[in-house]
């Protein structure tokens, strides 16, 4: 695995990320990531290992989605950046939408 000059790599970070929600008392309980290439397999996988800890409220939603169909760790495919572009308009909109409970 090859890593950033500084040995920095996406999964790396993602996992500090939600390490530091964790630390906040602030655990997530929707993580969505896309990528499209190699350096984005890293932060599929911290994020999936990362579903069995303390760092994600249990029983969050979690999406690591690929644009485009190759192997991945991704769980989910779009097929390509205009598909992403409506997922998160469509988010968007639904969010839009929710009321404040």
């Amino acid at each position: 695995m090859l890593k950033g000059q500084w040995g920095v790599n996406k999964g790396l970070v993602a996992k500090r990320l939600l390490s530091t929600m964790q630390e906040r008392e602030m655990l997530p309980d929707f993580v969505m990531c896309v990528g499209e290439d190699r350096s984005d397999e890293d932060m599929f996988e911290g994020i999936i290992n990362s579903m069995a800890g303390p760092s994600i409220a249990p029983g969050a939603e979690v999406f690591a989605c690929t644009d485009g169909r190759k192997p991945s760790k991704a769980k989910y495919y779009l097929d390509d950046t205009v598909e992403v572009v409506r997922l998160m308009q469509s988010l968007a909109c639904v969010a839009d939408q929710m009321v404040p409970v």
